[in-house]
Protein backbone atom coordinates (compact mmCIF):
# COMPACT_ATOMS: atom_id res chain seq x y z
CA UNK A 1 0.00 0.00 0.00
CA UNK A 2 1.43 3.29 -0.69
CA UNK A 3 -0.23 6.46 1.94
CA UNK A 4 1.65 9.11 1.05
CA UNK A 5 -1.82 11.46 0.92
CA UNK A 6 -4.91 10.12 2.59
CA UNK A 7 -8.06 11.56 1.87
CA UNK A 8 -10.88 12.17 4.59
CA UNK A 9 -14.07 10.49 2.81
CA UNK A 10 -14.78 6.82 1.35
CA UNK A 11 -14.31 4.81 -1.23
CA UNK A 12 -17.56 3.05 -2.49
CA UNK A 13 -16.65 -0.46 -4.19
CA UNK A 14 -18.42 -3.37 -4.96
CA UNK A 15 -16.84 -7.23 -4.81
CA UNK A 16 -19.29 -9.26 -7.61
CA UNK A 17 -17.08 -12.86 -6.09
CA UNK A 18 -18.21 -11.52 -1.59
CA UNK A 19 -21.55 -10.72 -2.85
CA UNK A 20 -21.21 -7.63 -1.43
CA UNK A 21 -20.93 -3.44 -1.71
CA UNK A 22 -18.58 -1.98 0.79
CA UNK A 23 -16.71 1.31 1.44
CA UNK A 24 -13.21 1.67 2.51
CA UNK A 25 -11.30 4.92 4.34
CA UNK A 26 -7.44 5.81 3.13
CA UNK A 27 -6.14 3.18 5.48
CA UNK A 28 -7.88 -0.17 3.45
CA UNK A 29 -10.61 -0.16 6.60
CA UNK A 30 -14.54 -1.55 5.69
CA UNK A 31 -16.51 0.97 6.98
CA UNK A 32 -19.53 0.30 5.79
CA UNK A 33 -21.02 -3.05 4.34
CA UNK A 34 -24.13 -4.12 2.78
CA UNK A 35 -24.04 -8.25 1.80
CA UNK A 36 -26.31 -9.46 -1.06
CA UNK A 37 -28.13 -13.55 -0.50
CA UNK A 38 -28.47 -13.30 -4.65
CA UNK A 39 -25.58 -13.33 -7.40
CA UNK A 40 -24.38 -9.61 -7.58
CA UNK A 41 -23.54 -8.29 -11.36
CA UNK A 42 -21.43 -5.56 -11.80
CA UNK A 43 -23.87 -2.98 -12.43
CA UNK A 44 -24.18 -0.35 -9.34
CA UNK A 45 -24.29 3.44 -8.84
CA UNK A 46 -23.98 5.48 -5.75
CA UNK A 47 -25.70 8.98 -5.01
CA UNK A 48 -25.81 11.17 -1.90
CA UNK A 49 -28.33 9.03 0.21
CA UNK A 50 -28.55 5.90 -1.47
CA UNK A 51 -27.45 3.77 -4.67
CA UNK A 52 -28.38 1.70 -7.54
CA UNK A 53 -27.97 -1.88 -7.80
CA UNK A 54 -28.66 -4.89 -10.39
CA UNK A 55 -29.09 -8.47 -8.78
CA UNK A 56 -29.44 -11.38 -10.30
CA UNK A 57 -31.12 -14.37 -9.14
CA UNK A 58 -33.06 -17.40 -10.59
CA UNK A 59 -36.71 -16.12 -10.23
CA UNK A 60 -36.78 -13.05 -11.01
CA UNK A 61 -33.80 -13.44 -12.93
CA UNK A 62 -33.03 -9.76 -12.95
CA UNK A 63 -34.30 -7.07 -10.47
CA UNK A 64 -33.19 -3.69 -10.14
CA UNK A 65 -33.01 -1.66 -6.59
CA UNK A 66 -32.58 1.41 -5.18
CA UNK A 67 -31.60 1.21 -1.14
CA UNK A 68 -30.55 3.63 1.02
CA UNK A 69 -27.01 3.26 2.60
CA UNK A 70 -29.58 2.48 5.94
CA UNK A 71 -30.65 -1.11 3.99
CA UNK A 72 -34.26 0.54 3.55
CA UNK A 73 -35.30 -0.41 -0.26
CA UNK A 74 -36.80 2.39 -2.05
CA UNK A 75 -37.17 0.78 -5.34
CA UNK A 76 -37.81 -2.40 -6.71
CA UNK A 77 -38.17 -3.09 -10.59
CA UNK A 78 -37.97 -6.91 -11.52
CA UNK A 79 -36.87 -7.91 -15.08
CA UNK A 80 -40.38 -8.90 -17.83
CA UNK A 81 -43.09 -7.23 -15.30
CA UNK A 82 -44.35 -3.38 -17.40
CA UNK A 83 -41.67 -1.62 -20.19
CA UNK A 84 -38.97 -3.67 -18.26
CA UNK A 85 -38.24 -5.99 -21.43
CA UNK A 86 -34.47 -5.29 -21.91
CA UNK A 87 -31.73 -7.12 -19.95
CA UNK A 88 -29.46 -4.49 -18.49
CA UNK A 89 -25.59 -4.32 -19.26
CA UNK A 90 -22.80 -2.64 -17.50
CA UNK A 91 -24.58 0.85 -16.55
CA UNK A 92 -27.22 2.11 -14.46
CA UNK A 93 -27.75 5.74 -13.91
CA UNK A 94 -31.24 7.99 -12.57
CA UNK A 95 -31.56 11.22 -14.14
CA UNK A 96 -32.94 14.87 -12.61
CA UNK A 97 -36.86 13.39 -12.59
CA UNK A 98 -35.40 10.15 -10.77
CA UNK A 99 -36.40 8.15 -13.58
CA UNK A 100 -33.50 4.51 -14.65
CA UNK A 101 -31.50 4.95 -17.56
CA UNK A 102 -29.73 1.90 -18.42
CA UNK A 103 -27.70 0.06 -21.23
CA UNK A 104 -29.66 -2.98 -22.26
CA UNK A 105 -28.60 -5.67 -24.84
CA UNK A 106 -30.37 -5.84 -28.04
CA UNK A 107 -31.14 -8.46 -30.55
CA UNK A 108 -32.23 -7.30 -34.09
CA UNK A 109 -33.09 -9.50 -36.47
CA UNK A 110 -31.06 -9.04 -39.65
CA UNK A 111 -30.74 -10.11 -43.12
CA UNK A 112 -26.90 -10.38 -43.54
CA UNK A 113 -26.65 -12.58 -46.55
CA UNK A 114 -25.27 -10.03 -48.50
CA UNK A 115 -22.14 -10.02 -46.12
CA UNK A 116 -21.50 -13.04 -45.60
CA UNK A 117 -24.92 -14.54 -43.03
CA UNK A 118 -27.81 -15.45 -43.37
CA UNK A 119 -30.57 -13.92 -44.74
CA UNK A 120 -32.44 -14.32 -40.89
CA UNK A 121 -29.73 -13.70 -38.97
CA UNK A 122 -29.42 -11.66 -35.68
CA UNK A 123 -27.34 -8.78 -34.49
CA UNK A 124 -26.30 -8.45 -30.85
CA UNK A 125 -25.47 -4.96 -29.93
CA UNK A 126 -26.49 -2.45 -26.93
CA UNK A 127 -29.00 0.25 -26.41
CA UNK A 128 -30.49 2.84 -23.98
CA UNK A 129 -33.59 2.36 -21.78
CA UNK A 130 -35.39 4.62 -19.77
CA UNK A 131 -37.74 3.57 -17.08
CA UNK A 132 -39.97 5.29 -14.29
CA UNK A 133 -39.89 4.48 -11.07
CA UNK A 134 -43.03 1.90 -11.58
CA UNK A 135 -41.07 0.48 -14.27
CA UNK A 136 -43.28 1.82 -17.66
CA UNK A 137 -40.83 2.22 -20.26
CA UNK A 138 -40.31 5.52 -20.99
CA UNK A 139 -37.84 6.10 -24.21
CA UNK A 140 -35.70 3.21 -25.63
CA UNK A 141 -32.83 3.64 -28.18
CA UNK A 142 -30.76 0.74 -30.50
CA UNK A 143 -28.03 2.02 -32.93
CA UNK A 144 -29.74 0.57 -35.68
CA UNK A 145 -32.52 3.09 -35.56
CA UNK A 146 -30.22 5.78 -36.47
CA UNK A 147 -27.64 3.76 -38.94
CA UNK A 148 -27.34 0.94 -41.08
CA UNK A 149 -25.52 -1.73 -39.56
CA UNK A 150 -24.63 -3.20 -42.78
CA UNK A 151 -22.52 -0.62 -44.08
CA UNK A 152 -20.35 -1.24 -41.07
CA UNK A 153 -17.05 -2.75 -42.10
CA UNK A 154 -17.32 -6.59 -41.40
CA UNK A 155 -20.71 -6.34 -39.97
CA UNK A 156 -20.64 -9.94 -40.03
CA UNK A 157 -17.89 -10.86 -38.14
CA UNK A 158 -19.03 -8.55 -35.13
CA UNK A 159 -22.55 -9.57 -35.30
CA UNK A 160 -22.28 -11.63 -32.13
CA UNK A 161 -21.14 -8.51 -30.02
CA UNK A 162 -21.35 -5.06 -32.19
CA UNK A 163 -20.24 -2.35 -30.39
CA UNK A 164 -20.25 -3.35 -26.99
CA UNK A 165 -21.36 -0.18 -24.95
CA UNK A 166 -20.33 -0.61 -21.41
CA UNK A 167 -20.64 3.23 -20.21
CA UNK A 168 -23.56 5.62 -20.30
CA UNK A 169 -23.73 9.45 -18.72
CA UNK A 170 -26.44 12.01 -18.68
CA UNK A 171 -25.07 15.33 -20.21
CA UNK A 172 -25.30 18.94 -19.09
CA UNK A 173 -28.17 19.47 -21.74
CA UNK A 174 -29.91 16.14 -21.15
CA UNK A 175 -29.08 14.30 -23.70
CA UNK A 176 -26.48 11.21 -23.68
CA UNK A 177 -23.50 9.73 -24.31
CA UNK A 178 -22.65 6.44 -24.49
CA UNK A 179 -19.27 4.47 -24.46
CA UNK A 180 -18.13 1.90 -27.42
CA UNK A 181 -15.89 -0.07 -26.17
CA UNK A 182 -15.16 -2.14 -29.55
CA UNK A 183 -15.58 1.17 -31.62
CA UNK A 184 -13.19 3.04 -29.78
CA UNK A 185 -15.63 5.94 -29.65
CA UNK A 186 -17.91 8.14 -27.52
CA UNK A 187 -21.42 9.03 -29.35
CA UNK A 188 -23.64 12.17 -28.27
CA UNK A 189 -27.33 10.39 -28.59
CA UNK A 190 -30.11 12.85 -28.79
CA UNK A 191 -32.25 12.40 -25.51
CA UNK A 192 -35.75 13.00 -27.86
CA UNK A 193 -35.04 11.51 -31.47
CA UNK A 194 -32.19 9.22 -30.66
CA UNK A 195 -30.31 11.17 -33.45
CA UNK A 196 -26.42 10.81 -33.05
CA UNK A 197 -25.14 14.30 -32.52
CA UNK A 198 -21.32 13.68 -32.57
CA UNK A 199 -18.83 10.82 -32.43
CA UNK A 200 -15.78 11.33 -30.85
CA UNK A 201 -12.46 8.81 -31.25
CA UNK A 202 -10.90 6.28 -33.10
CA UNK A 203 -10.70 7.82 -36.83
CA UNK A 204 -12.09 11.29 -35.97
CA UNK A 205 -9.21 12.18 -33.80
CA UNK A 206 -6.15 13.02 -36.04
CA UNK A 207 -3.09 12.10 -34.17
CA UNK A 208 -2.47 8.27 -33.21
CA UNK A 209 -1.30 8.85 -29.74
CA UNK A 210 -4.11 11.41 -28.97
CA UNK A 211 -6.64 8.11 -29.53
CA UNK A 212 -8.09 6.41 -26.66
CA UNK A 213 -8.94 2.67 -27.00
CA UNK A 214 -11.65 0.44 -25.17
CA UNK A 215 -12.42 3.35 -23.04
CA UNK A 216 -14.67 3.02 -19.96
CA UNK A 217 -16.65 5.28 -17.47
CA UNK A 218 -17.41 8.34 -19.13
CA UNK A 219 -18.09 11.45 -17.57
CA UNK A 220 -16.91 14.95 -16.30
CA UNK A 221 -14.61 15.98 -14.40
CA UNK A 222 -14.62 19.38 -12.08
CA UNK A 223 -13.37 21.49 -14.95
CA UNK A 224 -16.65 20.64 -17.24
CA UNK A 225 -14.38 18.72 -19.49
CA UNK A 226 -15.51 14.93 -20.57
CA UNK A 227 -13.33 12.17 -18.62
CA UNK A 228 -12.75 8.59 -19.85
CA UNK A 229 -10.51 5.84 -18.99
CA UNK A 230 -8.43 4.99 -21.60
CA UNK A 231 -7.56 1.30 -21.34
CA UNK A 232 -4.95 1.07 -24.08
CA UNK A 233 -4.68 -2.04 -26.24
CA UNK A 234 -2.06 -4.85 -26.08
CA UNK A 235 -1.59 -4.54 -30.18
CA UNK A 236 -1.25 -0.74 -29.84
CA UNK A 237 -0.41 0.92 -26.43
CA UNK A 238 0.36 -1.19 -23.21
CA UNK A 239 -0.48 1.38 -21.10
CA UNK A 240 -3.50 2.88 -19.53
CA UNK A 241 -4.36 6.32 -18.50
CA UNK A 242 -7.38 9.42 -18.22
CA UNK A 243 -8.15 11.04 -21.06
CA UNK A 244 -9.83 14.28 -21.25
CA UNK A 245 -11.75 16.33 -23.67
CA UNK A 246 -14.05 19.06 -24.77
CA UNK A 247 -16.81 20.50 -27.50
CA UNK A 248 -15.74 24.21 -27.75
CA UNK A 249 -17.83 25.67 -30.66
CA UNK A 250 -18.34 22.54 -32.53
CA UNK A 251 -14.97 21.71 -32.32
CA UNK A 252 -13.94 18.36 -30.59
CA UNK A 253 -10.25 18.02 -28.92
CA UNK A 254 -7.77 16.67 -26.40
CA UNK A 255 -6.94 18.65 -23.20
CA UNK A 256 -4.76 17.04 -20.70
CA UNK A 257 -4.14 13.00 -20.04
CA UNK A 258 -2.76 11.34 -17.31
CA UNK A 259 -0.11 8.54 -17.94
CA UNK A 260 -0.36 5.85 -15.56
CA UNK A 261 2.35 3.42 -14.53
CA UNK A 262 2.51 0.20 -16.35
CA UNK A 263 1.28 -2.03 -13.27
CA UNK A 264 -1.79 0.06 -13.57
CA UNK A 265 -2.29 -1.07 -17.34
CA UNK A 266 -5.79 -2.88 -17.82
CA UNK A 267 -7.55 -4.01 -20.97
CA UNK A 268 -10.58 -4.56 -19.71
CA UNK A 269 -12.83 -2.54 -17.07
CA UNK A 270 -11.84 0.00 -15.43
CA UNK A 271 -12.74 3.52 -14.03
CA UNK A 272 -10.99 7.25 -13.36
CA UNK A 273 -13.37 10.04 -11.98
CA UNK A 274 -12.22 13.25 -10.35
CA UNK A 275 -12.75 14.31 -6.61
CA UNK A 276 -10.81 17.35 -5.60
CA UNK A 277 -9.40 20.34 -7.57
CA UNK A 278 -6.10 18.27 -8.39
CA UNK A 279 -6.96 14.53 -7.11
CA UNK A 280 -8.53 11.38 -9.51
CA UNK A 281 -9.30 8.09 -8.58
CA UNK A 282 -8.30 5.09 -10.65
CA UNK A 283 -9.53 1.26 -10.74
CA UNK A 284 -7.51 -0.84 -12.50
CA UNK A 285 -9.61 -3.61 -12.64
CA UNK A 286 -7.24 -6.29 -13.94
CA UNK A 287 -4.47 -5.47 -11.70
CA UNK A 288 -6.46 -5.33 -8.67
CA UNK A 289 -5.09 -2.35 -8.21
CA UNK A 290 -6.55 1.21 -6.81
CA UNK A 291 -4.91 5.12 -6.71
CA UNK A 292 -5.22 8.74 -6.27
CA UNK A 293 -3.26 10.70 -8.20
CA UNK A 294 -2.72 14.17 -9.14
CA UNK A 295 -3.16 16.02 -12.36
CA UNK A 296 0.77 14.89 -13.61
CA UNK A 297 0.33 11.16 -13.00
CA UNK A 298 2.13 11.19 -9.61
CA UNK A 299 0.85 8.49 -7.49
CA UNK A 300 -0.34 9.28 -3.57
CA UNK A 301 -1.94 6.63 -2.71
CA UNK A 302 -2.57 3.08 -4.16
CA UNK A 303 -3.99 -0.29 -2.72
CA UNK A 304 -4.04 -3.79 -4.12
CA UNK A 305 -7.59 -6.21 -3.31
CA UNK A 306 -7.56 -9.92 -3.53
CA UNK A 307 -10.24 -8.69 -6.62
CA UNK A 308 -10.52 -6.45 -9.72
CA UNK A 309 -13.37 -3.76 -9.14
CA UNK A 310 -15.24 -2.80 -12.36
CA UNK A 311 -15.43 0.57 -10.79
CA UNK A 312 -14.34 2.82 -7.57
CA UNK A 313 -16.12 5.57 -6.47
CA UNK A 314 -15.42 8.54 -3.76
CA UNK A 315 -18.14 9.31 -1.64
CA UNK A 316 -18.86 12.13 1.15
CA UNK A 317 -17.96 10.43 4.11
CA UNK A 318 -21.25 12.34 5.56
CA UNK A 319 -23.49 10.02 3.27
CA UNK A 320 -23.11 7.45 6.49
CA UNK A 321 -23.68 10.07 9.00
Amino acid sequence: MINKEGFDDYLFLRSTSAGAQFMINSNGKVVWYQQSDTLLPIEFAPYAHSYLSLYAGQSPREQLHEITYEGDTLLKLSFGTNGYDRHLHHEIIKDDNNDILGLTHEVINIDLSRVGGKQNDTLKTNGIIKLSRTGKKLWSWAPNQVMDPIAFPEINKHKTDWGHANALMIDQDGNYLISWRDFNQIWKISSISGEILWKYGAQFIKRPEDRFYQQHSINRNLDGDYMVFDNGMDSIRRSSRAVMFNNFGGTIRNTHSIGLADSLFTTKKGSVYQFDKDRFLFCSTMSNLLAITDREGNVLWMAKSTEGFYRAYYLDKDVLE
